[in-house]
Parts: structure tokens; sequence; C-alpha cells
């Protein structure tokens, strides 16, 4: 009788329930947001919510980083040199197939160790491979700057109606405490109203010495000047934008 309690107790010792889902588990403990490393390698499909833009910045980072780490041999863009990178791999497409026909048809040419076949197929390789990621790399450049500047175009645009209405409501006598700040948002404003009437201006007609334009490639990978950073045109502003800066715009 008493073995058979105590296989009993045995049999409930085993068969109780882990305690690692509980609250007072490390992993509860921890709680909280994920960190930016988990959010980099989560699941792409199902993005964290809940998560400053601090840290979303940080595990794009971390994306970059494993990014950069698959390209073997990765080149940081130097301005100095790109003419001329560029300028010499002009020639790989059309030339390095006859060059391959070249050194591994002809023996001499071979022995001459002038070229690496193998390697060479390599790069050609690469780079049809790679062109793709290069687009999407660019595309995905030009949405990203575009979805800031759309956030920033929306506060900004909420900015001008609360000092459009801030300015009428600072004539009133019991608005002397709000005219401090209408002064300031005023400043601003005439400021973006100058530089934007300069944008706006035509160009002048390019001169005789301007430098040609770089060879394809030449703007190097993700470069600066692949993203249009100039303001745009009076009439590429919506009409409502328009308008509400017409009235912030008057006295």
């Amino acid at each position: 009788m008493e073995m058979k309690m105590d296989k009993n107790r045995s049999r409930r010792s085993n068969s109780s329930p882990s305690t690692s889902g509980k609250r007072g588990s490390p992993a509860h403990a921890r709680g909280g947001k994920p960190s930016p490393r988990a959010i980099a390698t989560a699941d792409p499909s199902t993005p964290p919510a809940d998560i400053t833009p601090e840290e979303r910045a940080v595990a794009l980072m971390a994306l970059l980083d494993q990014f950069e780490a698959l390209i073997p041999n990765f080149q940081h863009h130097d301005k100095n040199d790109i003419r001329r990178v560029a300028g010499v791999a002009r020639f790989a497409p059309d030339l390095v197939v006859p060059t391959i026909a070249t050194t591994t048809s002809f023996p001499p040419a071979g022995d001459r160790k002038l070229f690496d076949v193998e390697g060479n197929q390599l790069k050609m390789r690469s780079n049809d491979a790679l062109g793709p990621v290069m687009q999407r790399l660019n595309a995905l450049r030009d949405g990203l700057q575009f979805t800031v500047n759309n956030d920033l175009a929306e506060a900004g645009s909420q900015a001008l109606d609360v000092y459009t209405w801030a300015k009428s409501y600072s004539k009133r006598p019991d608005a002397a405490a709000l005219r401090p700040y209408v002064a300031t948002m005023s400043r601003v404003v005439k400021k973006v109203l100058n530089r934007r009437k300069k944008s706006s201006a035509p160009a002048p007609a390019p001169s005789p010495t301007t430098p040609a334009p770089l060879p394809p490639g030449g703007q190097g990978f993700l470069a600066p000047n692949l993203v249009r950073t100039e303001p745009a045109g009076e009439g590429e502003y919506p009409d409502h934008f328009n308008e509400a800066l017409e009235r912030a715009a008057q006295d």
C-alpha cells in the first residue's frame, strides 16, 4: 500500500504544469517592448507595433548592417574615384564574354594568366543578379524619403492651420499671452515663403562649361542625388494647402 502511495506522489510531481509561462517567469518579467535587434530579425510581414521612431531607426540600421554583410568586397562610395571606376566598368558587359572565349579557346592567351575566367564570370553573374536589388533599393530610398516628407507635410499643414487661427485670435484683447507665440510662428512662415519664392524663380540656362553627366552607374550606390530635394513649385502644392498658405501670409 505504501509503495502505491509513493507511485501516486511521483506521478503527481511529474505531471505538474510548467511555470515557464507564468507571470513570475523571467520571460514574462522582461515584458515591455522587443529590442531593436529582435525587431530587425522578426518576420517582416508582421511589423511590430508600438515602437518609437528611435527604436525603429535602430532596427532598420541593424537590418542595413546585415544587408551590407551579405555583399562581398563591399566598397563605400568614393566621389573622387567614381568617374574612373564607372568609365572602366562600361567595358565589362560587352568585352568580358569575348575575353572568356579567347582565353579558354586559345591556350597561349590563357597561359598568360591575365584574366581570371571563373572570378570574372562570377562578377558578371553578380551584376545580373544584383541589378534588380539595386533598383529595389533605389525605389525603397525614394519611398522612405517620400513617406517621411508626407508625414512632415501633414504636420506642417496642421501647424499652418494653427498659425492662421492664432494670428486671427491674437487681435482680441484677451490674447496678450498668445502674441509672442504668433510672432515666432510669423517669422518662420515668412522665412519659408521667402525661400519658396526664390526656389520658384526660373533656373538660368546651363553654362557651356557645365561638366558632362556621369556615365551609367556613375552616381554610385544609393547616391544622395537619386532623390529630388528641391522644393515643389507653387502649382505642385494641394489646393487646400495653397489656400491655407495664402491665409497665413495675409497680414
